[in-house]
Parts: structure tokens; C-alpha cells; sequence
């Protein structure tokens, strides 16, 4: 499952929030998580990643450490190519149907 999270933090905290962020890698990641890529704002205090993950308990382990320096939003999500595959198969299931 393909997570997006986006992660935001005052920027006051941002020697504290490198600091647990390499300590928490240095630790590794759960076996079921993988950092597909990760991006940074230029202008600071958030940092976008996506997150492949076979079960939500692993980011949930994964970002535990981070709850008391950051708010984190998190949002499944589906490659394009993937949801287009998908899309046009409902919708040929509906003309087939005479419902689209």
C-alpha cells in the first residue's frame, strides 16, 4: 500500500526534528516499510514522503517517534497509471451494463 505523509514542523524545531530523524533512522525501518522518495520545502518546517508499506502498523511504528515535534497528515494513494487501468474497467463495467 502506497502511503503519501506529509509532515510539518515549526521551524524553531527543526535541529531537534534532524537530530530524532537521524537517530530513528539509524535504528532502521520496520521490515514492511520502504521510502519510496522524499522531498523537502525549500522554504522549510515540511518534508513530503511516500511510503510503501505492507501493513499501516509499520508507518504507524515507523513515525511514533516523531508525534511530539511534528503533525503528520497521511493519505493513501495510487499511482496514475494504476487508478487510469482502474478507471476505464468501472467504466466499461457501466457501458456494459447500459448504466454509463
Amino acid at each position: 500500500m502506497l502511503l503519501l505523509d506529509i509532515t510539518t514542523f515549526e521551524l524553531e524545531n527543526s535541529v531537534k526534528v534532524f537530530k530524532r530523524w537521524e537517530q530513528v533512522e539509524g535504528e532502521g525501518s520496520p521490515e514492511g516499510l520502504k521510502v519510496i522518495n522524499q522531498w523537502f520545502d525549500a522554504g522549510g518546517g515540511r518534508i513530503i514522503t511516500v511510503y510503501d508499506v505492507e501493513s499501516i502498523k509499520d508507518y504507524v511504528a515507523h513515525n511514533f517517534s516523531f508525534t511530539d515535534l511534528c503533525h503528520v497528515e497521511v493519505f493513501p494513494v495510487v499511482g496514475a497509471e494504476e487508478f487510469k487501468n482502474f478507471v476505464f474497467k468501472c467504466m466499461e463495467s457501466l457501458n456494459a451494463k447500459n448504466l454509463f
